[in-house]
């Protein structure tokens, strides 16, 4: 990468002066904040998840209000994609994540205090789901806000690192929440609430360049003098004649690779969702402890954890399309083995093994769609990502839900096995899908 100068008039051409070296990750003040907050963010998240459906079964005995719960978070994630990623490209990313950051501790904390009180009851356990629903949609300001605060080359090894986090959080999580609620059921809140704080800090300490932290900024593209004058109003005009909220919507829909990885990832996660709460279920009327309860829904992280270094193998190996297609046939198989061995066990192996191919299906999707759109259409875009991804969470989870209040856990995950078998049908039906290849790094 290189920087050619002007040439002034009459001499001779001016050398070609090279960039220097990107700052390495590890000493990247932003990226490292970024990642730190992301730490305590979804290792709290992930200590709550478990508890909540535990709790709800213990004050209401109902797998239905427990599905409710998890049901109401999605519905409202899924309300606010659209308009918070219109959001996240026309002002302040930054200010955007620290809103939410403390309507999420303020609900993480309103639910300790409530159980400490004797007073925690069902409606606000759903009204702090639509808090998390909410607050959750503004999760795609960090990995916005990291794309831009490393070099382009940098890119796929900070998504990868994003994995390594997540699969880790994922892993600690459940089994702390897990033995956390056993020692009392207002613990996993605690440390929800305690985690919320650290991430909201490491937001806080954030200080990013203006170009970076407002993407929208009319100011964003000024030269050093000072000589592009701002604009008023053409921002605004230009984002609806760029198709305004629904922008990134449009933007799947049109290309067909980016329109059939969402939908196969919309199915995969209207199938795969309810599992956890299935099984939960299921080890409940076993009368597996809560710890057992947890080690098995963590062993996902597990096998994200493992599959991470995975991730630059399996995308030299395979063409984009392929990675997603072959995840999709691992869930299928992995589903179909949870339904019929039905013991902890086993159903921590699967969960290893659908696990292991996450990564690589997620960075292949952050590099396959979002690389391919400039970065103030990107807040959008990865928004209308985001609603594929969780628009099915609530129908497959209250359909679930359902089943589980009429039927057995293994007959309800025997219909989401075959819910699942239909993602691997339609993702290898697609001809675009398969012949799709990897975008040039350097158009990140």
């Amino acid at each position: 990468m290189s920087a050619t100068a002007i040439e002034p008039t009459g001499t001779a051409p001016a050398e070609t002066v090279p960039q220097s070296a990107p700052v390495p990750l590890r000493r990247n003040r932003n990226f490292n904040l970024l990642w730190g907050g992301s730490v305590a963010s979804t290792l709290g998240l992930s200590t709550a998840d478990i508890a909540y459906p535990l709790v709800i079964l213990a004050l209401t005995g109902s797998p239905l209000k427990a599905g409710l719960f998890a049901t109401v978070q999605m519905i409202v994630m899924v309300a606010a994609t659209l308009p918070v990623g219109s959001l996240m490209d026309r002002h302040d990313r930054r200010r955007l994540l620290l809103l939410a950051e403390s309507a999420r501790l303020a609900a993480a904390c309103g639910v300790a205090v409530a159980y400490f009180l004797g007073g925690l009851a069902f409606w606000q356990l759903l009204l702090t789901a639509a808090v998390l629903g909410a607050s959750q949609s503004f999760a795609g300001a960090r990995t916005l806000m990291t794309r831009q605060v490393v070099a382009p080359e940098q890119v796929a090894d900070a998504l990868t690192r994003e994995q390594l986090r997540q699969h880790g959080c994922e892993l600690a999580g459940p089994p702390l929440g897990g033995a956390l609620f056993a020692a009392s059921r207002a613990l996993p809140f605690v440390f929800a609430t305690v985690s919320a704080l650290a991430s909201l800090l490491s937001v806080l300490f954030l200080r990013l360049p203006k170009s970076v932290s407002r993407p929208g900024d009319a100011n964003a593209n000024a030269d050093a003098d000072g000589a592009t004058e701002a604009t008023d109003s053409s921002d605004t005009n230009d984002d609806k004649a760029g198709g305004g909220i629904l922008l990134g919507l449009k933007t799947i829909m049109r290309d067909p690779v980016m329109r059939a990885t969402a939908l196969s990832l919309c199915l995969v996660n209207m199938a795969g969702y309810p599992v956890f709460l299935s099984l939960v279920v299921r080890m409940n009327q076993h009368h597996d402890g809560s710890g057992t309860t947890g080690m098995v829904v963590g062993a996902m992280a597990l096998g994200g954890l493992l599959g991470t270094p995975l991730v630059k193998p399996l995308h030299k190996a395979l063409r984009p399309g392929w990675v997603l297609i072959v995840a999709c046939l691992t869930f299928a198989l992995t589903n179909f083995g949870m339904t019929f061995i039905a013991v902890p066990w086993a159903d921590a192996v699967f969960l290893a093994i659908g696990g292991a191919v996450i990564p690589s299906a997620v960075v292949m999707v952050n590099v396959l769609i979002l690389q391919a759109v400039p970065d103030e259409n990107r807040g959008r875009t990865a928004a209308a990502l985001d609603m594929f991804l969780v628009i099915g969470m609530p129908a497959g989870m209250l359909v679930a839900s359902s089943a589980l209040q009429w039927f057995s856990p293994t007959a309800t995950l025997l219909g989401l096995s075959l819910l699942m078998t239909v993602s691997v049908v339609y993702s290898a039906s697609q001809r675009a899908l398969r012949a799709a290849t990897w975008p040039d790094a350097q158009s990140a």
